[in-house]
């Protein structure tokens, strides 16, 4: 019984976001005529051929509501399809000489010319807002030519303020993303700070000081988080202490086993003398003499 809401706010979000993924068809047959400079890959020929099939077919099917000229949503198919063929072979020419412009781009409103004021110029609110209030009452005007045309540009005003509007938050969300990453890079700088830092016992960090952002650890964590980073930075500074340096204190000596005498073989020839010399060579010593007479 609870899933059946849920069901049905999720069918509903998908056809949001349907109706989102379609909104740039319908919005496209107007662009052609109000923006310039539309991207290459937006104008696509398969998505013109179609969409100029099914406005002529349209045209064909209700001939009373095309009254008081039928041709006219025609004449405007085709009309979008040349246009948009010719943009198409513009923008390839622009990307063959090196021109630099975003392939997706939607394109630069003719109405941006206009000298608005500078707070209709921010925030894409000439693309938002004027553009498809303009395309509005050109579609009331055209409804005195053709009924079915008038519609048919009513309808493509709607689908561009949902296309524009959708673009503007795409491209806010992903500056609001690149802001919120700088935030975060200076917050983790912050939470590096903290630890290396002698801090007061039991201090916590609120919400104020970290930017909005939920950080920030329990005060017995951060003790243990402390310790574990002064015993990893002890152990990292004594693996780098080099081997040659001298100890205050020299190794002992090894002990040296005391030397046997060597007793010579039995068999072994005398050990060679050395030659004595003449006997009539002084020698330091003076002769014995005679013995004195008692």
């Amino acid at each position: 019984m609870e899933d059946q809401p849920q069901k049905g706010f999720s069918t509903l979000s998908e056809k949001v976001d349907l109706l989102r993924k379609i909104a740039i068809f319908p919005a496209l047959t107007v662009m052609i005529f109000l923006r310039r400079d539309i991207g290459f890959r937006l104008l696509k020929p398969n998505w013109l051929l179609v969409l100029a099939i099914i406005m002529i077919g349209v045209a064909l099917v209700l001939p009373a509501a095309a009254a008081p000229f039928g041709p006219a949503l025609i004449i405007y198919a085709l009309a979008m399809l040349g246009w948009g063929s010719y943009q198409r072979w513009q923008r390839w020419k622009d990307i063959t000489q090196g021109v630099r412009w975003h392939t997706y781009s939607p394109g630069i409103s003719y109405l941006e010319k206009i000298p608005w004021p500078a707070f209709m110029q921010s925030h894409r609110r000439i693309n938002r807002i004027v553009d498809p209030l303009a395309v509005c009452i050109v579609g009331v005007v055209a409804l005195v030519i053709s009924h079915l045309l008038g519609l048919w540009i009513e309808l493509a005003a709607l689908f561009l303020y949902v296309y524009e509007q959708q673009l503007y938050e795409a491209m806010l969300n992903r500056d609001l993303d690149i802001l919120d990453g700088l935030i975060a890079s200076e917050v983790q700088g912050e939470t590096v700070k903290h630890f290396q830092q002698a801090q007061p016992e039991d201090k916590v960090r609120s919400i104020d000081d970290t930017a909005g952002i939920p950080t920030g650890v329990a005060p017995d964590i951060e003790r243990l988080v402390a310790q574990r980073q002064a015993e990893f930075n002890a152990a990292y500074a004594a693996s780098k202490a080099p081997d040659n340096l001298a100890t205050d204190t020299p190794p002992p000596a090894a002990p040296v086993a005391p030397a046997s005498p060597v007793t010579p073989p039995l068999d072994a020839p005398p050990s060679p003398q050395a030659p004595k010399g003449p006997d009539n060579l002084a020698s330091d010593e003076p002769p014995a003499g005679p013995a004195n007479p008692a």
